[in-house]
């Protein structure tokens, strides 16, 4: 090393000092790229979960035996201005007539028709307490009933005939919300209240249930207020009289309340518009009445089917992409990818096109044995695709089960797969594993790093106070020099 300019400044010292330290930092540097090989690995480990636990996460989907998605339906409406349709997997294949002779009604009672200045209730000079009964069905009795009580205060019934009606309908509906609050009934089970104005200076009350349906209907209790109101008459609403709108019956069958509509030649009655328990996974959705029946089809949704398998096969293919780049040497470059030296990692591609390629013997069709034969093949890297579409279609359309087994069943390509993969990246799985290992190498690095930093700093301090030293020699040695050659020139 060159001394010769340490006598310049302060500068001149530092860039030495510097100079001397890049030399004894490399050690400390090798370390910090150790950390940081190791850093990247990790991250490598951490997307592979993803990408693994992504495949994992649809095939779960493709084995849900709730969804059941290799059964996925479609259906149509022949008039969907008349009938509309949902369909879940669960439907069966099939075709249905329908017609409707009448929709299905919310229970509505009108009071009175009252002049809105008279005074109808001034008699009245006590708290009036009445019951409406609403419906709350349970699990246990479908046909339970309960009391909502309602109070209306002495004071209301001084004033006139519209405060009193308006009063009256807050005392309900205010009654209905406590209710529910207090988990009597539910927010769909309760019955509004309101005034309505049919004509300029008269009023009336109008109770509704929120549900159609017989089940839904109200009831009252015995009350003098709600006879006054005429709410309660058992007679259709007439001219200015108080009543039903809509004949409320006696049972689902005679009830202008219910749907009646006939389906498949059977005639049937229901409380809603809304039909989802006459076959299962079909819901019908009935929008006005016809004679001319509806046909609705219910077939197989190749679509959904195709898109759902595409899924899994774009999910294990970016698997098998991702591993190969990162758990393989480049046979173009020779670069070794950063799991390439884990057995565990560098076997997982072959270890997956095995899994996918096995017979499935518990495959119920002696025809669909092998995804190859539902038209789905491998390339020579071991990525999965539906070559052969007709074939595909054909496998769904004769019975979604020939699919399913080959995904589903005790050795299917699903369940197979998941098991594998679950070993990867479950909570202390391999993967778990290699990250922890990784993290205790990290740890040991970062004391070393820290240990080393510490001895560093120390000798950076040892080497400006020796170049400083040295520079404080420097001084002394030219000022005797400009002394002596001073001296020499007075001779």
């Amino acid at each position: 090393m060159d001394f010769s300019s340490i006598g310049g400044s302060t500068n001149s010292i530092q860039y030495l000092v510097d100079q001397y330290m890049m030399f004894e930092a490399r050690p400390r540097d090798e370390l910090i790229q150790q950390k940081n090989d190791l850093s990247s690995r990790k991250s490598v480990f951490s997307e592979l979960d993803s990408k693994l636990s992504a495949l994992k996460t649809k095939l779960e989907y493709l084995t849900d035996a709730i969804v059941l998605p290799f059964q996925a339906k479609e259906a149509k409406s022949s008039d969907d201005q008349k009938v509309g349709v949902r369909v879940e997997n669960s439907a069966s294949k099939g075709n249905h007539s329908l017609s409707v002779q009448q929709l299905a009604k919310s229970d509505t009672r009108v009071s009175n028709q009252f002049s809105n200045d008279g005074t109808d209730f001034s008699s009245f000079t006590t708290d009036q307490t009445f019951t409406l009964e609403v419906a709350h069905p349970t699990d246990t009795d479908p046909n339970n009933r309960v009391q909502i009580s309602v109070t209306v205060t002495a004071d209301t019934f001084s004033g006139t005939n519209d405060q009193v009606l308006d009063t009256i309908s807050t005392a309900i509906n205010d009654a209905m919300a406590q209710a529910v609050a207090d988990e009597t009934i539910t927010s769909d089970e309760v019955i509004h209240a309101s005034v309505v104005s049919e004509q300029t200076g008269v009023s009336r009350m109008v109770l509704t249930s929120e549900q159609t349906g017989y089940t839904y209907r109200m009831g009252f209790g015995t009350s003098t207020l709600l006879d006054t109101l005429n709410v309660n008459n058992s007679a259709q609403s007439s001219g200015t009289t108080g009543g039903y709108i809509y004949n409320v019956g006696t049972s689902a069958t005679d009830s202008e309340l219910n749907s009646v509509f006939e389906l498949d030649g059977l005639t049937m009655y229901r409380d809603s518009n809304n039909v989802d328990d006459a076959y299962t996974g079909v819901a019908f959705q009935l929008l006005d009445t016809f004679t001319q029946p509806v046909t609705v089809s219910i077939d197989p949704n190749l679509e959904n089917v195709k898109k759902d398998v595409q899924d899994f096969i774009d999910k294990y293919n970016e698997v098998i992409d991702f591993l190969k780049s990162k758990a393989r040497i480049n046979p173009d470059t020779y670069e070794r990818g950063p799991l390439s030296d884990d057995y565990v990692y560098s076997g997982m591609i072959a270890d997956l096109r095995n899994l996918v390629s096995e017979p499935v013997d518990s495959a119920s069709s002696q025809n669909y044995k092998l995804l190859y034969s539902i038209g789905i093949e491998a390339d020579r890297d071991g990525k999965l695709s539906i070559k052969d579409s007709e074939k595909f279609n054909q496998a769904v359309e004769a019975n979604p089960a020939y699919v399913s087994d080959l995904f589903n069943s005790s050795d299917g390509v699903a369940v197979k797969l998941t098991d594998y993969i679950d070993k990867f990246v479950k909570t202390g799985g391999t993967i778990d594993g290699s990250k922890k290992q990784i993290d205790s190498q990290i740890k040991n690095l970062e004391d070393r790093i820290d240990y080393m930093n510490d001895l560093l700093d120390k000798k950076e301090k040892q080497y400006f106070d020796e170049f400083t030293k040295i520079q404080q020699t420097m001084y002394v040695l030219q000022n005797q020099q400009l002394f002596f050659n001073s001296f020499l020139n007075m001779g």
